[in-house]
């Protein structure tokens, strides 16, 4: 291979590198601005693919300035201090593609990192959410049934309590007969309502007399008792 060709074989090179490490530093971008920025799988599209034809295009640099190191180094090559400056430019720049190659393939291994944790973090974000949801709608549900039962109890006991005034109602109407019909016995027997009278007094009579008897046989007892 002749020097001509040698150099522009790595400006080629060259101009291809360029064209990659542009693509690659878009998808870096592209990556580190979140999901649905670019592919990040291993297909085509993908930025495993360019990283692969990076590296391939710097090992074929290397190589062709290895070439222009081996032309300028032959024996049948008279030395020329523009073609060593050329070769080492060209080795200037392979180590800037280097660097830059490195630097971008940083930030992507970071944005995909930084990406992943995101998701895990959404996705525990998540079932915290479900689960709280959940515990929420059973709690709800606990409250509802609770609530549901109160109402049935203060139901039963308003019927209940319906039912005894009506009972009560129904007494009261009951009594409210009986003393009627006893009201119109009496007024057709008025004998009775004297049998009653004297009937009374004699309870009270006999009860003064009971409590005579017990009072005198209290006070005999305690006579008794204290030696009066």
């Amino acid at each position: 291979m002749s020097w001509d060709n040698a150099r522009r074989h790595a400006r080629a090179l060259e101009t291809a590198l360029d064209a990659k490490l542009a693509s690659y530093s878009r998808i870096a971008s592209a990556i580190a601005r979140g999901p649905g920025g670019s592919s990040t799988d291993d297909g085509p599209g993908g930025y495993k693919l360019v990283e692969e034809e990076i590296e391939e295009l710097l090992a074929k640099l290397e190589q062709a300035i290895d070439d222009l190191t081996t032309l300028i180094n032959s024996p049948s090559q008279p030395p020329s201090t523009s073609m060593q400056h050329a070769a080492q430019r060209h080795r200037d720049n392979l180590d800037d593609y280097r660097r830059d190659f490195l630097r971008a393939r940083n930030n992507v291994d970071q944005a995909i990192q930084r990406t992943n944790l995101l998701g895990s973090v959404r996705k525990e974000i998540r079932a915290d959410l479900s689960e709280f949801k959940s515990s929420q709608t059973d709690a709800l549900l606990q409250d509802r049934g609770r609530i549901d039962s109160s109402h049935r109890m203060l139901d039963e006991t308003l019927d209940q309590a319906y039912a005894t005034r009506e009972d009560f109602a129904q007494q009261r109407s009951a009594l409210r007969s009986i003393e009627s019909r006893m009201g119109g016995v009496l007024s057709q027997m008025p004998g009775i309502n004297s049998l009653i009278t004297m009937i009374r007094s004699r309870r009270r009579r006999d009860s003064i007399i009971v409590g005579c008897v017990v009072a005198f046989c209290v006070l005999l007892i305690l006579g008794y008792l204290f030696g009066f």
